[in-house]
């Protein structure tokens, strides 16, 4: 009976190695499909650029948003599902954040008035200059940087959620809940966007006395 129970143990050790391995193959063949999808907010770029200079419909502007949106939450749990979370992953789709949301809030506040322009600016500031800094600091150590804080977590969020809200205004003037979430949306992206630079001014401070220690 022992003898019995120590062959049972073995073979569903054995079992479970070989379930694993399998699912590491299966893994393996997928492994482009987080950087793919953060392609597409690449490509939305250029699309949401077509469509403010009037050569796609407007009506297509929500729904490019919005595809661009949740591509930004599924690469992420895709490549952690797929154990192939990687630093150049994580560079990509930070730049792919950035240049997406500048380029939609540019063309939604000074090309179709639908943003404030002021709030605009301060959120395009925001994501510009954090683009900007961390490229530098790579650069200049020649070792791609891109540290995110949970403030950064949420200006993205509520950065998403503001263009998708202010898209959603212009696809659909008959649905009132895209204009009454407008106001308290456009003050928390604000208020995340102070957040996230508050935070990398902390991990700055912390970093700079770490190295005068």
């Amino acid at each position: 009976m022992i003898i019995e129970t120590g062959r049972s143990k073995a073979l569903l050790r054995q079992l479970n190695q070989e379930i694993q391995e399998k699912a590491q193959q299966i893994a393996s063949n997928f492994e482009f499909l987080p950087a793919a999808i953060s392609w597409i907010r690449f490509l939305g770029t250029a699309v949401v650029i077509l469509i403010f200079n009037g050569s796609l419909s407007l009506d297509m502007l929500f729904w490019v948003i919005l595809i661009c949106a949740i591509s930004d939450y599924a690469d992420g749990w895709l490549a952690r599902r797929l154990k192939k979370t990687s630093y150049p992953g994580k560079v990509m789709d930070f730049t792919a954040d950035k240049l997406f949301i500048s380029v939609s809030l540019i063309g939604l506040s000074f090309s179709l008035n639908t943003i404030d322009s002021v709030v605009a600016s301060i959120l395009i500031g925001y994501h510009l200059l954090l683009l900007f800094s961390l490229s530098v600091i790579s650069w200049s150590i020649h070792i791609p940087v891109v540290t995110i804080t949970t403030g950064e977590r949420l200006a993205v969020l509520f950065s998403y959620l503001l263009l998708i809200t202010a898209s959603g205004r212009l696809a659909f003037p008959q649905k009132h809940i895209f204009q009454s979430l407008y106001t308290p949306i456009t003050i928390i992206a604000l208020l995340s966007a102070l957040t996230g630079l508050l935070s990398y001014l902390r991990l700055l401070r912390r970093m700079l006395s770490k190295l005068l220690e």
